[in-house]
C-alpha cells in the first residue's frame, strides 16, 4: 500500500472456487486474493494488499466474501465495480463496492457468517451439481430414504450455542481457543425446490479450519445411521477427539453465503440480525 493512500474501498465478492487454490495468496498458486489484487493494481497503478474477512479453502465457493484495500486512486464506487469486473477472470466478480476507512479490516469486523453445504442425494450423479454439491451416491442407493432428516435435525439442535468444538477442527489446526458459538444449524430438504438437494446451513460468530465441513460430515453420518445424536452431544465434551467425529466433507459442496459486519453492513453481505438460516 502506498503511504499516500487516502481512500479505503470495501468489496463484496462472488466466486466459483473450483479452479482456485483457496482465497489466501500462495506462491505459484492461483488464488482469489491473487487475482483480485492483480486487477486492483492494474486500475490503481500501485501495489495493494487486500484484507479479507474469511480464508476459504481450495474448491470452496463464495457469494458474500468481503475484502478491503487502500489506494491513492480516486474513483466512484460504480466505476470501481465496472473496472474491476472488466479485468477479473470469469470465475470471480465484484458484486458491491462501498467506501470505507483506510486500514479497515473486515476480518476483525465480522459478527456472524453463514455457510451453506449442499448434498446431492439422488441415486444417479448430476453433472450440473458436480462442483456445487457432494454426491452421496452409493451411500444412499440402498436406503429406503436417502438420509434420516429428523435424526439429523435432532443432532444439529444439540450443536447450537456456545461449546468447545475442538472435535470439529482439522487435525493440523493447533489453536488453543476452541470455543465457538453456533447460532443456527438447519437441515433443509428439497433445497430451492430441487428434490435431490439437501442443504446444511450454519450461522456462527467464527469457525475453525474445516469446522463446517466436519459438522456436515458428522451430520451425514447421523443421517446414514452410523452415529446417534447422543454421540454428537459427546463430541462437545472438553476431552472429545477429532477422530470421533465424522469425515471432512469435500470442499466443493461448501459456499460462504453472507456475513454481518459490526461497523457497516452491505446488502450483498447482510444476514439477519437475529441469525436464521435462509
Amino acid at each position: 500500500m502506498s503511504e499516500d493512500a487516502r481512500n479505503g474501498v470495501r468489496l463484496v465478492l462472488r466466486y466459483d472456487g473450483t479452479l482456485f487454490a483457496g482465497y489466501q495468496e500462495q506462491p505459484g498458486q492461483r488464488t482469489v486474493q491473487g487475482v483480485v489484487q492483480e486487477a486492483i493494481e492494474r486500475i490503481a497503478g500501485h501495489a495493494v494488499k487486500i484484507r479479507g474477512a474469511s480464508r476459504t479453502d481450495a474448491g470452496v465457493h463464495a457469494e458474500g466474501q468481503v475484502v478491503a484495500f487502500d489506494t491513492t486512486r480516486e474513483l466512484t464506487e460504480e466505476r470501481w465495480g465496472l473496472a474491476l469486473n472488466r479485468y477479473l477472470p470469469e470465475d470471480v466478480a465484484v458484486r458491491e463496492v462501498v467506501s470505507c476507512a483506510v486500514g479497515y479490516a473486515p476480518r476483525f469486523d465480522s459478527v456472524h457468517k453463514t455457510y451453506r453445504y449442499l448434498l446431492h442425494v439422488g441415486p444417479l450423479r448430476d453433472p450440473l451439481t458436480r462442483t456445487r454439491a457432494w454426491h452421496l451416491g452409493r451411500q444412499v442407493r440402498s436406503r429406503r430414504a436417502p438420509l434420516d432428516l429428523p435424526t439429523m435435525r435432532d443432532a444439529a439442535q444439540r450443536l447450537l450455542g456456545t461449546h468447545d468444538f475442538r472435535a470439529f477442527r482439522a487435525a493440523d489446526d493447533e489453536r488453543e481457543m476452541t470455543v465457538r458459538t453456533v447460532h443456527a444449524l438447519d437441515v433443509i430438504d428439497r433445497y430451492e425446490g430441487e428434490g435431490e438437494l439437501i442443504a446444511i446451513v450454519v450461522n456462527g460468530s467464527a469457525f475453525m479450519k474445516n469446522m463446517v465441513r466436519i459438522l456436515t460430515g458428522t451430520l451425514v453420518e447421523v443421517g446414514l445411521g452410523r452415529m446417534t445424536p447422543s454421540a454428537v452431544s459427546a463430541l462437545l465434551e472438553p476431552n472429545a477427539q477429532r477422530s470421533a467425529a465424522g469425515p471432512t466433507a469435500p470442499a466443493h459442496g461448501l459456499t460462504l453465503m453472507s456475513m454481518v459486519l459490526g461497523r457497516a453492513t452491505t446488502s450483498a453481505a447482510h444476514a439477519p440480525a437475529s441469525p436464521k438460516a435462509p
